[in-house]
């Protein structure tokens, strides 16, 4: 590869970490062609840049991003996964395609998420939890519920008031 090739490679890649909030390293030993084809499609769909670099531009690349603490793990074949929105996206992604069967899952060497170094025991836990627009709604219904009882309360208040006045009128009718 030529050096002004690699110098624009390592830039473009430089522009990727430095947008990125979280990625995982893994290595794609042993998938095939179709599988990796698979899973480029299968994060790109989650929104999660795939790219499979050498190593020494990925090094080159990560210096003066979130991504710095990385520079050492990449070494033999490995791919990075990065997101941009959501931090638990690359992993949650990775686990998806796991449980996909459509192709064997590249194993997980490590994480960084918002330029925290974690372990993949980590990364698998990140991929357990739920995205950020789940935990809204899950915050949102639990704060909706107060509301939704008292509005409750209220209206059956207001129902009996209803009720009482009703029957105070029928009695004064019938009288």
């Amino acid at each position: 590869m030529a050096n002004s090739v690699k110098v624009e490679v390592v830039e473009e890649l430089r522009g990727i970490f430095s947008r990125a909030k979280s990625a995982v390293v893994a290595n794609y030993q042993g998938i095939d062609a179709q599988g990796i084809t698979a899973l480029r499609v299968h994060m790109r769909s989650r929104s999660v840049d795939f790219r499979v670099v050498k190593n020494t531009l990925a090094r080159r690349a990560v210096k003066d991003t979130s991504l710095e603490v990385l520079g050492e793990d990449f070494k033999g074949p490995v791919s990075i996964l990065v997101g941009f929105e959501d931090v638990i996206a690359p992993a949650k992604a990775l686990a998806d395609f796991a449980k996909s069967g459509a192709a064997k899952s590249p194993e997980i060497i490590c994480g960084v998420v918002e330029g925290k170094k974690v372990s993949p025991e980590e990364v698998q836990a990140l991929a357990q939890l739920p995205s950020r627009e789940e935990l809204i709604s899950q915050m949102l219904s639990v704060f909706q519920g107060p509301t939704t009882n008292f509005a409750g309360v209220f209206s059956s208040l207001l129902r009996k008031l209803v009720g009482t006045l009703d029957a105070i009128r029928e009695k004064k009718e019938t009288s």
